[in-house]
């Protein structure tokens, strides 16, 4: 008999992966919250078994009746998926999840404390390294393993807290703990050193000094893609060398080949000889460590030649425009400024944006990227 409701009545699922047909009803006549199903089927069945069924994963988490021609059991939907970490070695697993669970004694239902959740995966040899204290993210939330249960063969249950989230190793947007502990998280910039405002000699080349950097640090040779927003005034080519094609003003943006949104964009005004061409550079310590201060001076040039009746203001800010701000100006005197990096451990492999702004035309700005390492 069970040949024949198979072939007629039988739903293709895949058990571990293995093509089979299978009996699949709902476990109860009334809707809940969770996705229970009995699976009947003419070959084995285990506890802990993932059985594939209409798109959907799912667990068996009973045990299994058998008789001489037919294994049935419960099988429950794994509707979460867990990334684990072990010393930067990410392992998923399909999990189910409970916020409560039932007494083998008497069937009613048990709350589990607010806070907690229970989690039920496959036995494997993955899941085998499962440790107390191990942390996972689900659904962008910190829990931390409390209890581990293993007393029942072909599945580990797992007693789960809510945990504190770690903004400096965890991936919250991808779910995964401690991800930055152990890879390097990329953050790239893009700076024109001239600033966002600088000024063309008519019939004349200048060339872009651009600065591309990862995680705060100087990348050699980047590739780098430049687009002059109107070439009949301001031309560029691909190695950033600009010429004044006619009086007026254009935008040059620079972007990294490879990540186009890393970008950075300068207003070119296109001038004729014998007006003043203000250009403002900074020298100084590229690297910061956490707690140190160390000195800035601010140079200006019209075309080409070095000045000292102009002066700038100065202005400190997170490269990536976040607060507080990972350091301070604790002086600035004339064209001269000093800069403390703050002692926090959340600074590290991020960077400090210095801006000099020339007092006479506040248009006229320039950027230094600080980036500030450990102390130690």
């Amino acid at each position: 008999m069970i040949d024949f409701f198979l072939r007629e009545k039988g739903e293709l699922v895949h058990i571990n992966g293995v093509r089979q047909l299978g009996l699949i009803r709902d476990a109860t006549n009334n809707i809940q919250m969770t996705d229970e199903k009995i699976i009947r089927a003419a070959t084995p069945l285990h506890t802990g078994d993932i059985v594939d069924y209409r798109y959907e994963r799912y667990l068996i988490t009973s045990q299994v009746d058998r008789n001489e021609k037919s294994f049935r059991g419960r099988m429950k939907k794994c509707k979460q998926r867990l990334a684990l970490n072990w010393n930067g070695e990410v392992q998923w697993f399909d999990a189910v999840v409970e916020a409560r669970t039932f007494s083998t004694e008497t069937g009613k239902v048990i709350s589990m404390p607010e806070g907690n959740i229970l989690f039920t995966v496959q036995d494997n040899a993955d899941t085998k390294g499962i440790t107390l204290s191990q942390r996972f993210y689900m659904t962008h939330q910190s829990f931390k393993i409390v209890g581990i249960d293993r007393t029942m063969n072909g599945i580990i249950q797992l007693s789960c807290t809510l945990d504190s989230i770690n903004t400096a190793y965890d991936d919250v947007e991808n779910n995964i703990a401690d991800r930055w502990k152990y890879e390097i998280a990329h953050t790239y910039a893009l700076h024109i050193n001239q600033g966002t405002i600088a000024h063309a000699l008519l019939n004349e080349t200048l060339s872009l000094n651009v600065t591309a950097t990862d995680n705060g640090n100087e990348i050699a040779n980047p590739a780098i893609t430049y687009i002059s927003s109107d070439p009949s005034v301001v031309s560029v080519d691909q190695q950033g060398q600009i010429m004044g094609i006619a009086l007026g003003q254009a935008s040059i943006t620079a972007k990294l080949t490879y990540h186009p949104t890393v970008q950075s964009t300068i207003e070119m005004r296109v001038i004729e000889t014998g007006t003043h061409f203000y250009v403002i550079t900074i020298t100084g310590n590229p690297t910061l460590k956490t707690g140190q201060s160390t000195s800035y001076v601010s140079h200006i040039y019209d075309q080409g030649t070095e000045v000292f009746d102009q002066y700038v203001e100065w202005s400190l800010r997170n490269q990536d425009d976040s607060t507080p701000i990972m350091g301070s100006i604790t002086a600035s005197t004339g064209n001269s400024v000093k800069v403390k990096a703050g002692s926090s451990g959340r600074a590290i492999n991020r960077a400090l944006v210095l801006t000099a702004t020339l007092v006479s035309d506040p248009s006229m700005t320039i950027e230094k990227t600080i980036s500030l390492k450990n102390l130690f």
